[in-house]
């Protein structure tokens, strides 16, 4: 067992929400003492029975730190567009006395990454451990239930996927389910000295995008068309438009094998027991 017994989670939106009721789980078991939600905007954010919600100022680093007083563990499940915000977090935690820090990561191993967001985000987490706590980082590669959006170019539900290089590049895949209860287990369940400045990674499956597509169809019957685009091709597009070209960088770096977590660390769960990527691709 870790020891710690209370758990502050900053944002509840993808992978936050589902994190959040995790550890009420865990609570209502006897496992965890306290969860603590941090919300930029109490009265309109989501109320989860359980759980005590502060207001805080990411701006004013006193509100974050009073907020963290008592709390074992921070975790991070900021988006990708206010990441800086989590170098303020971090100062606060460690100031506060916290014991660990989890930053918000829960995709692919990107220390492979040479440039564009993927690299920024190794360069963000280098900052947050010379400011913060000890990390625990997590990887859990592509959400199985989540992904599977037009505004990705990956329309499955209506029979078009667009992909960089030949779409045959294998990517981790994790349901956001499957995610919270390893992160939750590996939490409470380790010992401490385990868990600092320690990287976990899960994996429920490993997949190509052509591979999951081939499932989907057998699996529903409906074909899928698989639209490639030559990753120099994409590569140029984004160069041009860095800052609105990010789906465009993001599927450049699957296609170099960005999106696989490395080797699992499935085995610190025994009895995890996760479902294959195809179980949770929607299909309507």
């Amino acid at each position: 067992m870790s020891g710690y017994k209370t758990f502050a989670i900053a944002g509840a939106g993808n992978i936050g929400r589902p994190l959040i009721e995790q550890f009420l789980k865990a609570k209502a078991e006897g496992v965890v003492d306290e969860v603590v939600v941090l919300s930029r905007d109490p009265d309109s954010a989501t109320k989860f029975d359980g759980a005590r919600t502060i207001a805080v100022d990411y701006g004013d680093k006193a509100s974050l730190v009073a907020a963290l007083a008592g709390v074992d563990v921070v975790i991070s499940t900021i988006a990708e567009l206010i990441l800086p915000v989590q170098l303020a977090l971090a100062a606060a935690a460690k100031e506060a006395g916290a014991q660990l820090f989890v930053p918000s990561e829960f995709g692919g191993d990107k220390d492979g990454a040479t440039e564009g967001p993927f690299l920024a985000k190794v360069d963000h987490r280098k900052q947050i451990r010379a400011v913060g706590p000890p990390t625990a980082v997590f990887y859990s590669g592509g959400w199985s239930d989540f992904f599977w959006k037009p505004s990705l170019g990956l329309d499955i539900v209506n029979g078009k996927i667009t992909v960089a290089g030949d779409g045959n590049t294998k990517l981790s895949w994790t349901s956001r389910a499957d995610t919270v209860r390893f992160v939750v287990h590996i939490l409470t369940k380790l010992p401490a000295a385990k868990l600092r400045d320690a990287i976990f990674r899960c994996e429920a499956d490993r997949k190509s995008f052509v591979e999951i597509a081939e499932l989907y169809e057998q699996k529903t019957g409906k074909k899928v068309n698989v639209e490639r685009i030559p990753i120099d091709e994409l590569h140029k597009k984004w160069k041009a438009n860095p800052g609105g070209g990010i789906v465009d960088y993001w599927k450049i770096a699957l296609a170099k094998g960005l999106g696989l977590v490395g080797e699992p660390d499935n085995d610190l769960f025994p009895d995890w027991n996760p479902a294959p990527a195809i179980d949770s691709v929607p299909v309507a």
